[in-house]
């Protein structure tokens, strides 16, 4: 018995053992696999950082790192080339405003507040550095954030766009001087075709078909005065010299006076919905050019929509006038683009004729009102593009 028993705890010690050892076994694996772990993303961590440091070093552009307070810590070649030095120590430890001249100092300090402040995916700007040899050139800047090591820095790209810049200078200068020879002489025509057409309505004798020349030679040359207007406001605004003349009149004054060349055209028609009568303080010019070049695209790009409606709605913060058609839409890919300079919807086919200002001119516009713009559009359906001014510079008549 006593036997038995002694071999029952020696079973059981053995047991015991075989656990403890198990126990061991399983927290070894469990390190080593987390050792493997570790080391692995170590490892990829090492590649990722092989990789990018290639990719960096043999840009053909300037690269750059720097630091929340634009700080640089890593340059590449392409860069130090860029400013004119021999090696990328003379420029590491130093800051991106070293070589910024004073006027612009403001650009990376919006940089500085988008990427850190409202961390921003990304920002870019184009702005003037200064090289060794203290010659100033005009770069194109876009920035990144991304976290290293529980920090977050900035990378940067730069591209010399000097020789870029000096053409756009060369085009705003030229298309300056163009629309301000060409008012003038628009301008007489349009009074002197005004003058014609009365005589014409007075004559009884008049052939109707030289009285439909005489109105289509009117609608042309209106035409031809919107496109100068938007080259010269476009002129403007390159030179920050766009202004608005704000005084409060109703919105009837620019709705509806500002399509009397559709009347001209006699294929289309203008509807009014909403209260006309509310008054705002705008300035009414701009704001008549607005609904001219709204009404413009719905004429030129829904040719076959009839009716184009104007509609005026009270918000609560806002007024709201929309113009809207029953063309056939704009495509999706298109829209985020309709108010950047240049843009025009289906570049190249028979209704893309225009300079794609009008719709940028608006918006700058708006911006100067504080108000904001925008389009919906459904393919098939049409489109409506639409402006607010803020509601506390507007009252309704009663």
């Amino acid at each position: 018995m006593k036997s038995e028993d002694k071999d029952s705890v020696n079973t059981l010690e053995i047991i015991n053992s075989l656990k403890s050892e198990n126990v061991m076994l399983r927290k070894e694996i469990q390190h080593l696999q987390s050792t493997e772990s570790s080391e692995a993303k170590q490892l990829a961590y090492q590649e990722s950082q092989m990789r990018f440091r290639t990719i960096f070093e043999l840009s053909k552009l300037g690269n750059k790192v720097i630091t929340s307070d634009l700080k640089i810590t890593q340059i590449n070649p392409a860069m130090v080339t860029l400013l004119g030095y021999d090696h990328k120590e003379e420029i590491i430890g130093t800051r991106i405003l070293d070589y910024s001249p004073q006027d612009h100092h403001a650009h990376w300090e919006l940089l500085q507040e988008h990427l850190w402040e409202k961390s921003t995916p990304f920002f870019s700007l184009e702005t003037v550095l200064i090289k060794k040899d203290k010659t100033l050139i005009w770069v194109n800047v876009t920035s990144i954030l991304f976290p290293d090591q529980g920090h977050n820095l900035g990378y940067t790209i730069i591209q010399d766009i000097t020789e870029q810049h000096a053409l756009k200078l060369q085009k705003e200068e030229f298309i300056a001087i163009a629309s301000h020879e060409l008012k003038t002489p628009i301008t007489s025509l349009k009074a002197v075709l005004q003058l014609l057409i009365r005589m014409i309505k007075k004559e009884e004798t008049i052939p109707e078909k030289i009285a439909n020349l005489a109105h289509e030679a009117q609608l042309y040359t209106s035409k031809l005065i919107h496109l100068v207007e938007d080259l010269l406001n476009a002129s403007k605004l390159e030179q920050g010299q766009l202004s608005v003349n704000k005084r409060k009149f109703p919105l009837s004054e620019v709705i509806e006076g500002c399509c009397n060349h559709l009347r001209l055209d006699r294929k289309h028609y203008v509807t009014h919905n909403g209260d006309l009568s509310i008054i705002v303080n705008a300035d009414r010019h701009k704001i008549d050019q607005i609904l001219v070049n709204f009404v413009n695209n719905a004429v030129k790009y829904a040719p076959a929509s009839e009716e184009i409606a104007i509609k005026v709605e009270q918000l609560s913060t806002s007024v709201k006038i929309s113009v809207t058609d029953k063309g056939k839409g704009i495509p999706s890919e298109d829209l985020p683009h309709l108010f950047e300079r240049y843009y025009q919807v289906g570049k190249g086919d028979k209704h893309s004729s225009g300079l794609g200002l009008g719709l940028y001119i608006s918006a700058e516009i708006i911006k100067k009102h504080h108000g904001e713009i925008g389009v919906e559009s459904k393919i098939g359906e049409g489109s409506s593009f639409w402006f607010t001014l803020p509601n506390k510079e507007s009252i309704a008549v009663n």
